[in-house]
Parts: C-alpha cells; structure tokens; sequence
C-alpha cells in the first residue's frame, strides 16, 4: 500500500510518496515534480496534466485550470464572477446554484462540476505514483488552504472520492509545510517552544501562519491570509500594462482575443522570473494576433512601481497572524518564505520589514507542501513507524451554533478561532419536542449545515428532556454531530451498606452478654421497626442515556448515489482515454511503419526486391497512405493493427533478407575462424598434451574438415542466389553448426591434465625423488579410463 502526499495547487500539483528511505517527490512523464493541475477536453479523449498543458495554447476554451478557484463556491459569489471574467472556458451555474464548468468534449458541449474536474488532476497524480511505486493508490493526505470553508473542504473530499481516492486528512498548507520543517529538527527545546513563521506565497493566495515547535511535537498558533493575493496578481498587473502599451504602439487589441491574451499572459509570466534575478528583462510575441509582432522591455524599479499598492498588501495578513498569536516579531525566532512567488525581491522585502529579520528558504518552496502531507500519511498509516511528532492544528474561523429558546434565537461558539482541532465538544439543551441547531462560520456569516433532533420521551413528571449534543470537529476540519442522547435521571431507594469499621458492629458479642445483646436487638426490632427500616435505606441518582435520532440536512456536498455516479462516470472516461491511447500508439506504429519501408525501398532494401514487384509494392503502401488519411483518420485499434499486419506480410520478408545478408558474412567468418582453429589444434604435438589421445585428435580433425567444407558448399550456392531470392543459407543455421562444432571439439581441446601425469619433456631432465613404477600404474588406469569416457561422450554427441 502506497504512502502518498498530493499538493494540487491553483496552478500546478506535487506528488510525494513516503518510502523506508525517506519522503520522495516524484517526477511525471517530462522528469518534473511539478505537474499542471490542468484538463484539456479533445475531440476524443482528455489531455490532463502535462498532456493538457500542452494543448491549452490551441484550445484554451476547452482548458480548465485554476479549479481550486470555483471549487466548492456558489456561482453568485463575488469572488468567483471576478475569476470567471478571466478564465478562457465557460463556467455557469448548475441547478443548485453551485458552478457548472462547460467544455466541448467528442464534439459534444458537456457540463462537468468542478469537483469531477478536480478528480481528473488527482487521478493524473495518482497514475504518477503507480508508475513509480508500481502498486495501487487508496490512502492519501490532501492539502487545502488553511482558509478554505466547509463547504470547499467537503468538495475536495467529494472529489477525492470521485477519483477512488481514501483521504485520511485534509490538512492546511502551512501545517504542512511546518511538519515538514519540524519534524527532521534536532535542535528543538524539551521545554521552552521556539516559534516560527511560515509565510506561503502562492499562485493565487497568501497564507502565514504561526507556529509553535518543541522536541515532540508542534502547535499552531495563528492562521492568516489573503485569498486574492498572490503571483497571477502581479501577472495581471503586467498584463493590464503591456495591454495598453501594445494598443497604443502597434495597434492590436490584446483583450478582444482569448489566444492573444493567453499568449501575454504566458510571457509576462516569464517576464516576472526574468525581473526576479535580473535589472531588465525584454518581452518579445510573434504573431501574437493580425500577423503582428509585438515587443517591450521593463525593468525591475518599474514592476516595483507598478506593483506597489499590490506588495504593500503583504503585510495586513502578516500582522494578523502575529496578532492572533499574541505575539511580536521579537518573539519570532525564524521565518521561512515557500511558494512560487517568494522569489520576488519586493515580497521578500515585505516580509523582512514586517518580521524585522531576514527570511530564510531552509524548505524547498515547490514542494515542502507535498512532503508535509506524505509524511502525515506515514502517521495515519499502519504501514510506516513514524517518531512520535503531535501536530496540533488550529481551526481557521469560529463555528457557531444556533438554536430557539422560548421563542428567542440562543447562540454558543463552541469552536474558537485558532483553537486546536480535531476536538469534541457537547451542548446540552432542555427541550420538550423536536428542534432544530443550525451551525455557522462567524466570521464569514455562512450556514454549514443543519441539524434535526427527535423525536425523543420526556420524562415523566418533567416538562422538557435534558438533550445532550456531542459535536466534533475532524481532522480534516469539518463540523458533524457525533450523537445525541437523552439523559434521564431516576432516583432510587437502595438498602444502605453497614460499614464494617463501626464500632458497634465490629465489637465481638461472647457468652451471655452475646445472648443479652440479640434479645436486647430483637425487642427493639420489634418495637420501633419502621424507624429502623427508614435509616437503612438512602436515594442514590442513576443516568440513564438513550439515543435519539438526528439528521443533518443543508450540509455542503453530494450525497453517496451522486457521488457513485461521479465514480462510475470517471471510470468509463478512464475507460475510454485508455482505449483512444492505445488506438494511437497502433495508428502511429502503422504510419511509421508505412514510411519506413518506403523509404527503404528506394535505399537499402531496393536489391531485396524483386524489379517486377516493386510497382506493387508501391500501389499498396500508397493505398495505405492514402485510406490512413482518409477513412482511417478515425476508426478502431483492430482496424490499424489489421492493416500493419497486412503491411508486415509484405514488409517483413524483405527485411529478413536485407538482415539475413548483413549478419551472414561475420557469421561464416566466425564459423570458419573456429573450424581452422580446431583444425590447426589437432595436427599440434601430442608431446605438450599429452592427456589428449590420437583418437580425439583425428576426431577434431574430422569434425572441423566436415565444418569447412559445408559452409564451403553453402556459400557457393548462396552465391549464386540473387538477393531478391528466398537464402539457401542463414545465419541460424549458421551459428547452430558452430554450437555444435564446439560441442565436439572444445570438450577435448579443453581437456584439464590429470594429477600425477607423466611430466613433459622438460620435465624429465629433473631427478624424481617421489614417483615410483608403482604410483604411476594407478594413475595411467585412472587417466586412460578418463579418456575414454570423454571420447564415447563426444562420439555420442556426433551421432546425434
């Protein structure tokens, strides 16, 4: 089981898979980390990722990007009419007033909700991680905005489970980038906490947050942001100038074009990189629109000057986040800078004056987020045995709870801004019928939800029931109601216990005092038994606790058949992507195929063809050619494996005899290097080896001569052959002759001498002060039966 971290940004997503050795962040198909968090809706299939980045410049109205702008958010809000003015694809509002987003896809106009789109980019990155890990993804940890609502949260859970995905944790950006910073610190204090800031500058937002570290663990302080401040910003800012600049120079009307605007915003994008280590950067677009080149040039003091009243922004988030904390930049002790645009000089500057200490880039900027999740996955997860490191997140708004009271609204803030989160609170209302509690987000006046409890009993002789609420934040920061239950006190009468240390029961009674005593008892019994049954007896208060049932209704999000339906949906387009892929690979493999064997034809396979069949040949491949423009421009995988194979038919023989020419010549050679060799071996002395007998030698002889004068015969009638012709002679049947040429002969060539055999030559100048007739006579058996086992072995083997 796979350990994951996923950070899909508003521009681009990061994977990080968590591994024995550590957290790795994985590469796409293009050996990046970073992957556009795109999807590009062809004629037949989607293009997500890298794939859909690539088409955006050709078709931008079929482009979705920028999701986690709509995602989750009423099409009536502001902040969504301003987003959709600049988006290239067309968003409307769906049924229940949530975005619809609008594209035409297999020549179809299809409307998609965000939260199907969104599960498109996660299965892109789930698809990266199999590929690396080569197992299926289920648990993952999700990263959000630390300002995200319920209702954005519950979207990105629905799209999670839209793409097949378990989300263990929804977690903040921040939250993660300081785990990923906290947790690898050995310097951390046991006792005394050190705080660090933690300022995320991203494509579309500013995030800062407040964190408090020690030895085992981390709490967040404060969280702080600005949801519409962030690197596209200054890109507008770019954009609106050069817009009014190119008007008035070259007289072309940049807004009026959805491909022109796309053009300028791409390249005052790379503009602002190139200001960010640079004094002055020129801007140039060919063809931008009309056939006009446009051109200009900026300098860093006047994106400085323009962007002013935009960087002057950085600091308002900065200063809540110190305040939420009640905390003052003394009181900092580092501060880290992470996100695309923190590269900007003038925000790093900001960020230095409001802190007043030089930020640091400890943490990887694109993908400290990615880490920060995937470890968290590893501590959720079974699988990994991850040091014990609490991470105490902080909820960012106060949810608040309303209910009627005597015909009166009552409200309590059971979770407070910055309180740590998951936790579980209880409210405990006295109600006589069915109510309703409605929970709300204080700070931006919105409904999470609500919910409807009863029916349930009153108690007898009492007016109302005592109804106890349990409420629970999660972790991923999303308010539900655990259980309501209806608390019923019953008071009852029980026998009281004597208790053995009073004196007067604990006093031994022996004899006839014993006697006295029990007849003393037994008449007081009887004269005052109600009094005595009334003081043994005491009420004691038992809780007694059932269910009642509950609903909750107006809760963000798709219910479990809606959301079936997504699953099943993605599948099929999962399906159907798959299949069109694989209809490409075999429509690309014909076309290669086709031009290759024609431009062989005219070179080196030209002599493997026969003159008459040439003509032929080219008939078909341009019917080929022309039916793949024509009507096999679109049609089946069946189809274009059929007609390559068609084409092989003809193709692969006169490619068999192009190869069999090119590899029989070394193969001889080889054969006829070996065979003389072989030869040469057997006419040697049998002085210098003698272990090897005449017998095998006139054996390797015979074997090698057969050898020569076969691949003699061969090529002489292969020779005779026009290269058009099917070969008499080929290089397998080659390279067997020579497998069993060595067969025979190698095992006697090779032949290892036997200890204690008779010494050369050289040797038998020396005087023998050991060997004896005696001790030889056994060896020469030993050594004459050897070789006649090894000569039967070879001649059985040139039987065969």
């Amino acid at each position: 089981m796979s350990v994951v971290g996923l950070d899909i940004g508003n521009d681009t997503s990061c994977v990080a898979l968590a591994r024995k050795r550590g957290i790795d962040v994985l590469m796409n198909k293009e050996s990046k980390r970073e992957t556009p968090a795109v999807v590009n809706f062809g004629d037949k299939m989607r293009f997500i990722g890298t794939d859909g980045s690539a088409k955006f410049s050709l078709s931008p109205e079929r482009t979705v990007h920028q999701l986690k702008r709509i995602l989750g958010k009423k099409f009536s809000n502001p902040a969504v009419q301003a987003d959709i003015a600049k988006l290239p694809f067309s968003v409307t509002e769906g049924p229940d007033g949530s975005c619809l987003v609008n594209v035409l896809f297999c020549h179809e106009l299809t409307s998609f909700t965000p939260e199907q789109v969104m599960a498109m980019i996660m299965v892109d990155c789930k698809h990266i991680v199999e590929v690396e890990a080569g197992t299926t993804v289920t648990d993952c940890v999700i990263s959000v905005p630390a300002y995200y609502d319920e209702a954005e949260r519950r979207a990105m859970l629905d799209a999670a489970s839209i793409a097949g995905l378990n989300c263990l944790r929804l977690m903040n950006e921040t939250t993660a980038t300081a785990l990923a910073y906290g947790i690898y610190k050995t310097d951390l204090p046991d006792s005394d906490s050190v705080n660090v800031a933690f300022v995320d500058v991203g494509h579309s937002s500013t995030q800062v947050s407040i964190v408090s570290f020690k030895k085992n663990g981390m709490e967040i302080k404060s969280h702080a942001w600005d949801r519409d401040l962030g690197g596209r910003d200054v890109d507008e800012v770019l954009f609106e100038h050069f817009s009014v600049e190119f008007m008035e120079k070259f007289k072309v009307d940049i807004k009026s074009s959805k491909k022109a605007s796309l053009k300028l915003r791409t390249a005052v994008e790379k503009l602002k990189k190139m200001l960010s280590a640079n004094a002055e950067a020129p801007l140039n677009i060919e063809c931008i629109m009309d056939d006009k080149d446009v051109r200009g040039m900026m300098t860093r003091e006047q994106l400085e000057a323009l962007c002013a009243p935009l960087f002057s922004r950085f600091k308002a988030p900065i200063d809540r986040a110190l305040a939420d904390a009640k905390l003052k930049p003394q009181d900092i002790s580092s501060v880290e800078i992470v996100g695309s645009s923190t590269r900007i000089p003038s925000i790093a500057k900001v960020v230095e004056e409001a802190f007043q200490r030089i930020p640091s880039r400890t943490l990887n900027s694109k993908e400290c987020v990615s880490r920060g999740c995937a470890l968290q996955c590893a501590m959720l997860s079974p699988v990994f045995k991850v040091r014990d490191f609490a991470v105490k997140d902080a909820c960012p708004y106060t949810v608040e709870f309303f209910w009627d009271r005597d015909g009166e609204q009552s409200s309590q803030a059971l979770f407070e801004k910055n309180s740590y989160f998951p936790s579980t609170k209880s409210l405990t209302l006295l109600r006589g019928k069915p109510f309703k509690v409605t929970a709300m987000i204080r700070e931006l006046g919105t409904k999470i939800g609500e919910f409807e409890i009863g029916p349930f009993d009153v108690p007898q002789n009492m007016e109302k029931a005592k109804l106890k609420i349990l409420i629970k934040m999660n972790l991923h920061g999303l308010v539900n109601v655990e259980g309501v239950d209806n608390v019923v006190e019953i008071v009852e009468e029980v026998q009281r216990e004597v208790s053995m240390e009073d004196p007067a029961a604990a006093t031994p009674s022996t004899g006839d005092n014993a006697a006295k005593g029990t007849a003393s008892m037994d008449t007081d019994a009887a004269s005052h038994a109600g009094a005595e049954e009334h003081s043994n007896l005491e009420q004691k208060v038992k809780i007694k606790k059932c269910s009642v049932p509950y609903k909750m209704t107006g809760v963000p999000g798709f219910n479990k058949q809606k959301l079936d339906e997504f699953f099943e949906k993605e599948c099929q387009l999962q399906a159907a992507d798959n299949l069109q892929e694989e209809t490409n690979v075999k429509k690309n493999a014909l076309e290669a195929y086709l031009y290759s064997l024609r431009n062989k034809m005219y070179d080196s396979l030209s002599p493997y063809i026969k003159e008459s069949e040439k003509d032929a040949l080219v008939c078909t491949l341009q019917e080929v050619e022309d039916w793949l423009y024509d009507e096999g421009e679109d049609t089946t995988k069946s189809v274009y494996i059929s007609k390559l194979e068609e084409l092989k038919k003809i193709g692969n023989p006169i490619e068999s005899r192009y190869n069999e020419d090119l590899q029989r010549g070394p193969a001889a050679n080889t054969l006829r290097q070996a065979a003389e060799a072989y030869l040469a071996f057997s006419k040697q002395d049998s002085a210098n080896q003698p272990q090897i007998n005449v017998a095998d030698r006139q054996m390797v002889a015979k074997e090698a001569e057969a050898v020569l004068k076969w691949i003699s015969e061969k090529e002489a009638l292969q020779s005779s052959q026009e290269k058009w012709m099917e070969p008499v002679l080929l290089t397998n049947d080659i390279l067997k002759k020579k497998d069993t040429l060595d067969r025979v002969c190698k095992t006697i060539s090779t032949k290892p001498v036997p200890d204690g055999a008779a010494p050369s030559k050289a040797e038998d100048a020396a005087p023998a002060t050991h060997s004896t007739q005696n001790d030889a006579a056994p060896m020469d058996v030993e050594n004459s039966e050897e070789q006649q086992t090894v000569q039967e072995q070879a001649m059985d083997e040139d039987k065969q």
